[in-house]
């Protein structure tokens, strides 16, 4: 279970993710048809899950992001936007 929140975790393939420094960590477990909400939408997909410390954020990957292109970013308002199609 994720701590904090009511989700189950498998065991899945072992994925590689290079992260800051070209540190390496591996991700061996995911939370899958996770339901989470943001700004009044509900979004439902496999996660995989990472121990960052005390982090407790979502990092959307990029299958995620291409499910819902074309996607701005804009890094001075630090804001995503994108059009959620039902």
């Amino acid at each position: 279970m994720i701590k904090g929140i009511k989700a189950a975790i498998v065991k899945t393939i072992v994925l590689a993710i290079i992260v800051t420094n070209d540190n390496v960590m591996l991700c061996d477990a995911q939370s899958p048809e996770l339901l989470w909400f943001m700004q009044d939408y509900e979004f439902r997909a496999d996660l995989r899950t990472l121990k960052l410390r005390r982090c407790n954020n979502i990092v959307l990957g990029v299958d995620w992001l291409r499910l819902y292109s074309p996607i701005l970013f804009d890094f001075i308002k630090i804001k995503l936007s994108f059009r959620k199609v039902e």
